[in-house]
């Protein structure tokens, strides 16, 4: 693993699903846009955040991380990161932090986007040394009662892995469904089980479902320990869990995480 002032004027608004380009009028939307090939995951370990970039372009690539202050004002360098072409990376981003906003862009000078500095999750993991992500790659569907812990930044090619699925139950129709297609050019990972000791999980055709039983008391955290068969690769790897987690009684919101997979 390698390691590496106020905008008051503009008003903030999430595009999690739109393309992340600069906005001609007063609106900034917030994300990457997923077209470049280019996907960071945010990652926790404790009161440490990782940012893990992978490559989906089609060529190496060299990205550029700089803290944005407003369109007027050019954004300062901070860091540059060198991205081999279908290969992923995990960075300390200890040092963003303090930043409020982060324009990334290639070093050719293609805009990719900006994203929220790594802030402080809400939640906090039962195991301090676990690392946990809460919203998807490219800040894609932010779950913040729902999250993922596993017990290492990476998950080992050719075995069994397993993922803790963290979520807080809130109606007795809570309910979360694996796999959904994400759309995002990303490999994605197949569960092989689940099960849970106070949430109810179906199996059909290795589709799964899990919800809220009699034995979910609320709003307690509950746990679901999710089985992957980590699949042989060659070069690092991001893998997506993709999902979808009902918030209305007819709706629901894409629940994604880029997952890192090492020879």
């Amino acid at each position: 693993m390698r390691t590496a002032s106020c905008l008051a004027t503009f008003t903030i608004f999430p595009a999690l699903f739109a393309a992340a380009v600069p906005a001609a009028a007063s609106r900034i939307p917030l994300g990457i846009n997923s077209s470049h090939g280019i996907f960071v995951q945010e990652i926790w370990q404790g009161n440490r955040p990782f940012l893990c970039l992978a490559n989906r372009s089609g060529k190496d690539r060299v990205v550029q991380v700089s803290r944005w202050r407003s369109r007027q004002v050019p954004a300062d360098p901070l860091l540059q990161w060198e991205l081999d072409v279908d290969s992923a990376h995990c960075y300390d981003a200890s040092s963003l932090a303090a930043e409020w906003l982060l324009e990334f862009k290639l070093v050719d000078g293609e805009w990719l986007g900006l994203l929220k500095a790594p802030r402080m999750p809400a939640a906090k993991a039962e195991d301090p040394s676990a690392f946990s992500s809460f919203l998807g790659p490219n800040s894609r569907c932010p779950t913040p009662g729902t999250w993922v812990e596993q017990s290492s930044l990476w998950l080992k090619a050719g075995e069994l892995a397993d993922l803790t699925l963290q979520t807080t139950v809130r109606s007795s129709d809570a309910l979360m469904e694996f796999p959904v297609d994400s759309g995002l050019n990303l490999p994605h990972l197949q569960i092989k089980s689940a099960t849970s000791s106070s949430l109810v999980v179906k199996n059909e055709d290795q589709r799964f479902s899990i919800k809220a039983g009699r034995r979910a008391t609320m709003p307690t955290v509950h746990r679901a320990q999710l089985v992957i068969d980590v699949p042989p690769v060659t070069e690092p790897t991001m893998y997506l869990l993709s999902g979808r987690k009902r918030i209305a009684s007819d709706g629901w919101q894409c629940f994604i995480r880029g997952i890192l997979v090492e020879p």
